[in-house]
């Protein structure tokens, strides 16, 4: 089976003339095309986009230069190389045919030999010329990738530092302060006897209990395990129970998947990180008492969160301020994924959050 490669199209109303060059032809691959003038010859063209055209000058109602002229003018087929066909061999049918954009003369009677060599060299320049404009592209476009690589990669090192320093911040300020606490009365135990050793155990062992308590959060807020063991949806009803105990919002929400779903780990992390930073912020900058989330599955998963708050002005999203505040971080965790991240947000009316992920 020959497959087809090139394309011809031969512009002339005596097509036998070319039996011997579309033998030769189609025999290497390519695809003739007649047209008979010159009007069925830029229809054509703009069809089949062919690699090269064979065109004759005489023909009804319009020749072949002014043919020419009209398939230079068509920004797509401006490139296509042109060979005009002609009974005319003086110089000043040649030059106007070149002002046209002919890019090379045959005479008739045509030698066939020639003719099919020159259109061969033609073919093979093309092939040359697409597969250096194909590796240029496939080279900038690797660019392009590359970067954004870089980019993402920058941005995850960043919201990585960011998670660091914040459990820096908690281990040095609130837990540091704890254990020092606890250690000054340890040592004061060690000198006390009687009812004054047994409170200062007494407070030793509810300090204790506290600072248990705080690593347990502060292991939850890094990763809960229950997201892990028993996926999204039991993850996410512990973090609305958890959020509406410590900050009197409701949370109000809605799943259209089943419980027990569940997801590509990536997916499911991402999702409820999204949710969990939306709430945190709605906590922080809303002022509002009432958050929904919403979640629906079909071909995509969809999250959608949503404040009754003070606000923003959409203008300002991309700003360090609010960048700090999360955006930034719920974006790139959406774009590692190839999902689609969105926020709006209306000065007194709220604000909403979007996620949606692929899952085919």
């Amino acid at each position: 089976m020959i497959m087809i490669t090139n394309s011809v199209l031969i512009v002339d109303d005596e097509i036998s003339v070319y039996d011997f060059l579309q033998i030769q032809l189609e025999k290497q691959g390519a695809r003739i095309i007649y047209a008979q003038n010159g009007i069925e010859a830029l229809r054509v063209a703009a069809e089949i986009l062919p690699d090269v055209i064979l065109l004759d000058v005489m023909m009804p109602d319009m020749d072949g230069f002014e043919t020419c002229r009209r398939l230079r003018s068509n920004p797509v087929l401006a490139d296509v190389p042109i060979v005009m066909i002609t009974a005319l061999d003086d110089a000043d049918s040649h030059l106007q045919g070149f002002k046209a954009g002919v890019d090379d003369f045959f005479t008739k009677p045509v030698d066939q030999i020639l003719l099919l060599t020159r259109i061969q060299n033609i073919l093979r320049m093309n092939r040359y010329r697409k597969q250096i404009e194909e590796r240029a592209n496939f080279a900038k476009e690797l660019e392009t990738k590359n970067l954004l690589l870089r980019e993402l990669t920058q941005n995850l090192l960043e919201i990585q530092e960011t998670e660091r320093r914040f459990i820096a911040a908690e281990l040095h300020d609130d837990m540091g302060q704890i254990l020092t606490g606890l250690k000054l009365m340890l040592e004061m135990a060690s000198v006390q006897s009687g009812d004054d050793l047994k409170n200062t155990l007494e407070k030793s062992t509810s300090i204790v209990s506290e600072l248990s308590v705080r690593i347990r959060n502060l292991s939850l807020d890094l990763r809960p395990a229950m997201l892990d063991d028993f996926g999204l949806f039991a993850a996410l009803e512990w973090l609305f129970e958890r959020f509406c105990d410590q900050t009197q919002i409701i949370v109000e929400h809605n799943f259209s998947f089943r419980e027990n779903l569940r997801f590509s780990k990536p997916i499911e992390t991402a999702a409820f990180r999204i949710i969990q930073e939306s709430l945190t912020n709605a906590a922080r900058y809303a002022e509002s008492d009432r958050i929904s989330v919403n979640i629906s599955v079909n071909s995509n998963l969809e999250i959608i969160v949503r404040d009754y708050g003070q606000g923003f002005d959409p203008s300002i999203i991309e700003s360090k301020k609010y960048q700090s505040n999360g955006i930034s971080s719920m974006r790139e965790r959406v774009s590692l994924l190839d999902g689609v991240f969105s926020i709006r947000s209306t000065p007194g009316k709220g604000t909403t959050v979007k996620a949606v992920f692929n899952l085919t």
